[in-house]
Parts: C-alpha cells; sequence; structure tokens
C-alpha cells in the first residue's frame, strides 16, 4: 500500500521504520516471547501441582466405590508426583511450544484476516494504473462516487458517498533543516467524517476499519469523534497519537508548523493539534483534513513569492504557476460495495471514465496482499517451518520423558498386571499422564497467552495489532493433548506390551 508515495517518500522515515518494526516482532519477538513463556511457565508450576492435588483428592472418593477407571486415574496422578522434575520439565516444555505458538498464531490469523474478503465489510482500493507510485486527480474519489451510485439496485454504495474516502499521504517535518525521526510527522489527509461517523441508526461506524470503532471504549469513540469533528469545523486542526505528541514533544492545542520538501515542496503548513487518537491501529499516524491540503496547494497559484523549506529563503516565482503535485495529490480512494459483482462493476465503468491517468479497482485484501509480497517468505516460514518444527521437537520431549518413565516403572506395571489390570488399563495409564500434563500445560499456557499478549501491542503500519483471537483457548489445551499423544503413543506401546515373566526373571 506504499506504492502511493512519492518515490523521495518510500525511503523517508515511517515507511522504512514500520517494515524494520515488522521483521523485527516477527523474529527477534519470537525470542522474547520464548524467554517470558520460560518465566511464566516456572511462575505457574505451583498452580500445576496444585491442580494434580486437587483432582486426586476428587479421585480419592470415586475410588471408594471400586471403579477400576478411578484406580488407573488415582495411579496416574500418584505416577505424576513421585517424579516431580521429570513432570515439571514436560510441564514446561508443553507450556512454552504453546505460548510462542500462539503467538505464531495471532500473527497468521491477522494476516489472514486481512488478506481475506469480508462480504460484511467489503471494500475496493482504486489507484493509478500504470504508475507507481500512484497519484491521482482530486476530482477522482467524487467522480467514482457517482458511478458507484448509479449503478444497479443492490451494488450501490450502501451509505452512498459516506461509503467513499480519499487517501492523500502527508510525510512532513517540523525542522527541515533537521530531518530527525524525531521532527517527522506521518498523516493520512482525508475527510475527517470518514474516519468516526454516525450513521442514521446512531451507530458509530468507520470507513477506515470498523475494528477500529469496535476496539474502542464509548469514552474513545466519543473523543475520537469529537476530535475528527473538530478537523472537519477547522482544516487546520489535526488529530496525533499520543507517541508522535511525545516525539514531537507539543501538546494538545498548540500550533506547530510543518513543512514537507520531500512531497509538498515550497509551502509551509501550519496545524493545530486538535486532540489524540486513541491506543491502538494507528499508533504513530495523525489524520489531517485533506481540504486543507487542497487550499494550500490552490493558494500557492499565483503566489509572487514562496518559502523553499529547504532553505527557508525566499525566492520569486512566476505568477499563476500551479504546484507539481496540483492535480496529482490522491493517492488511494477507498469504496465500501456490497458484494464482488458490485465491484466488477464499478471497475468496469471506472476503466471507461478515468484515462488521465487510468486507475485500477482492485479488493482490499489484494491491496494489502501487494504490501506484504515481501514479507510471504517469512510467513511461509513460520506457517511451514517453525511451527511444525516446535511441534515435532515438543513431541520428542515427551516422548523421551515418558519413555524413561515406562522404562523406570515396569516392574510397577508387571505388578499391575499381576493384580488383574489389563494391557489396556496399563496402556491408559501412561498415556492418561502425558494427556493430563498435555491439557493443563496448553490450557494454562494459551490461557495467559490470550490475557497477557492482549496488554502487548504489535501494530505495524496498516495491521494493526496482533491478538491472540479466543480460539487459541480451545486450541491450546487441544494442542498440547495431540502433542503429548504424538509423543506418549510409542511409550504406551511399550507399557502395554510389558511381559510379566520377563520383569520377575531379572528381579530374580
Amino acid at each position: 500500500m506504499y506504492d502511493a508515495l512519492p518515490p523521495e517518500f518510500v525511503g523517508a522515515i515511517p515507511a522504512d521504520t514500520s517494515m524494520l518494526r515488522l521483521s523485527f516482532y516477527l523474529l527477534a519477538g519470537l525470542v522474547a516471547v520464548n524467554g517470558l513463556a520460560i518465566v511464566l511457565g516456572l511462575v505457574t508450576l505451583p498452580v500445576f501441582f496444585i491442580v494434580l492435588y486437587v483432582l486426586e483428592l476428587g479421585l480419592k472418593v470415586g475410588a471408594a466405590t471400586g471403579f477400576t477407571a478411578f484406580k488407573v486415574a488415582m495411579l496416574m496422578l500418584r505416577g505424576l508426583r513421585r517424579a516431580p522434575l521429570r513432570t515439571a520439565l514436560t510441564y514446561l516444555a508443553l507450556f512454552v511450544l504453546t505460548f510462542v505458538l500462539c503467538f505464531i498464531y495471532a500473527i497468521l490469523t491477522l494476516v489472514d484476516n486481512k488478506l481475506s474478503d469480508k462480504d460484511s465489510n467489503f471494500k475496493a482500493i482504486m489507484t493509478e494504473k500504470f504508475s507507481i507510485p500512484s497519484m491521482m486527480k482530486r476530482s477522482y474519489p467524487d467522480r467514482i462516487a457517482e458511478l458507484a451510485m448509479s449503478m444497479d439496485e443492490g451494488k450501490r454504495p450502501v451509505k452512498g458517498r459516506s461509503d467513499v474516502m480519499s487517501w492523500s499521504f502527508f510525510f512532513g517535518t517540523t525542522d527541515p533543516k533537521n530531518k530527525r525521526p524525531e521532527n517527522a510527522v506521518f498523516m493520512f489527509g482525508l475527510d475527517p467524517l470518514r474516519v468516526i461517523d454516525i450513521d442514521k441508526d446512531g451507530k458509530y461506524f468507520s470507513m477506515l476499519d470498523d475494528d477500529l470503532v469496535q476496539g474502542l471504549t464509548s469514552e474513545q469513540r466519543d473523543q475520537l469523534y469529537a476530535a475528527c469533528k473538530a478537523i472537519e469545523d477547522d482544516p487546520r486542526k489535526i488529530v496525533l497519537s499520543k507517541a508522535r505528541l511525545d516525539s514531537l514533544g507539543v501538546e494538545v492545542g498548540q500550533e506547530i508548523k510543518v513543512y514537507s520538501p520531500a512531497m509538498y515542496k515550497d509551502i509551509e503548513f501550519t496545524f493545530i493539534i486538535a486532540d489524540v487518537l486513541p491506543p491502538g491501529k494507528y499508533d504513530g499516524l495523525g489524520f489531517m483534513n485533506n481540504r486543507y491540503l487542497f487550499q494550500q496547494l490552490d493558494s500557492y497559484e499565483g503566489a509572487t513569492t514562496v518559502t523553499d523549506s529547504a532553505t527557508l529563503a525566499r525566492k520569486p516565482k512566476a505568477a499563476g504557476v500551479k504546484h507539481p503535485l496540483a492535480e496529482k495529490c490522491v493517492n488511494l480512494v477507498w469504496i465500501r460495495l456490497p458484494n464482488k459483482a458490485a465491484l466488477a462493476q464499478l471497475a468496469e465503468l471506472a476503466e471507461k471514465e478515468f484515462s488521465s491517468p487510468t486507475v485500477k479497482l482492485e479488493t482490499e485484501s489484494a491491496g494489502i496482499g501487494s504490501f506484504m509480497e515481501s514479507f510471504k517468505d517469512l510467513f511461509k516460514l513460520m506457517r511451514y517451518v517453525i511451527a511444525p518444527a516446535m511441534i515435532a521437537m515438543m513431541s520428542l520431549i515427551v516422548a523421551n520423558a515418558i519413555g524413561i518413565s515406562v522404562r523406570e516403572r515396569r516392574t510397577e506395571l508387571a505388578v499391575l498386571k499381576v493384580l488383574g489390570f489389563q494391557p489396556w488399563h496399563v496402556m491408559a495409564l501412561v498415556l492418561g499422564e502425558a494427556l493430563l500434563i498435555g491439557f493443563l500445560g496448553g490450557g494454562i499456557s494459551a490461557s495467559l497467552a490470550y490475557f497477557q499478549l492482549q496488554q502487548v501491542k504489535f501494530q505495524i503500519a496498516f495491521l494493526g495489532e496482533f491478538k491472540v483471537p479466543a480460539m487459541a483457548l480451545v486450541y491450546g489445551p487441544l494442542l498440547g493433548m495431540i502433542v503429548s499423544f504424538a509423543g506418549s503413543i510409542g511409550p504406551a506401546l511399550t507399557a502395554r506390551n510389558v511381559k510379566v515373566s520377563e520383569v520377575f526373571a531379572r528381579v530374580a
């Protein structure tokens, strides 16, 4: 999606840092999550053994009835308590595995969601067809809205013009002589009420992302709406994230001057900070009213002198000369449509309507897919190599731990068979121990990952935050049990086939 930026901006600070942060979070972040998982696993060990103790107390009541299943379960719990170090290490391994896989699952789920088209919030992106970066005329958003509303019934945008939003990327600096990261300002120039608005039913909605609205508290929604309303009323006002305010060293209500030598050269912008963006998807960014951008571009025409933002020197300019980007200041246009059939019809209309420059319409997922293209191998590595490798490694650890336990308890297993336990009872005993560790290790780990990782934000560019899905609370215990089963089925079969005569012959 950064294809819409001018060449000078592609190498600018926000683009670079977001891409570097993505690599950092995906690679170095795994190391940090491993360390966090080990610490949390050690902290939760007492909880694990307390649960085992409580279960044993409950099974004592059932064992008094004489049912064999309760007796086998009692033996299983006692077997785990007799080798606490091995049990703890097995639990810790499964805990770390599940915790890290929850982190990977959160990343892949976010990417999959972004690369899939949603029927309930189906959006298309219009960009220039043959040029990179995409730079379209400012009249294009209104014209594509008219075309969309002229389509067949059932294909028109539900909210009319409110379902069309243009983006003009704005990258500037408060100090043109010292273009350091802390002086940078990166904003989207757009219609502020497309960021968040109230529909006819009194409900908030957003053309940016429904998650932006749904993820906010009612107070934050009210605050964001009030801020966008202020920007709408006074085009000079902007709203920035808390991180960007801190970096710039400014406060709400303060006036700042911003220069854009890489994009809107020779124009001085005077902004008033209206409010702070709620924390989340757009940390580090900001919103401005694109009307102010257009006004500044229009005021450039006819000026007799202009400020060169690079040197801050005054120099003459011929009257009537337009700014080079006066008709190339719209980078993207978002259109929310009812379905893919509407996109196909609108794309056909746009191809006939726009010729200088020509445009293309694609789904939101296709646009984001282009942005993520350079990272597809990294995601494949995580999905098809790292995750399976961790599962295989943990299965081997479980197999080794359970295998040692079976070898040490051959005499005990033989005695159980002498006392009347069937081979399947012995096999169930070994499998049950592994499955119980897997269930508790995976369950406790997934629960902590779900609640703990929600507090750690991995916000990257337009992707939002990596959050562990609620389904991890189901997948965690299930994964722990599957890995435990895969690792213990071999030792369990060995325990099942223990021959009483051979064991006692060696003892004798």
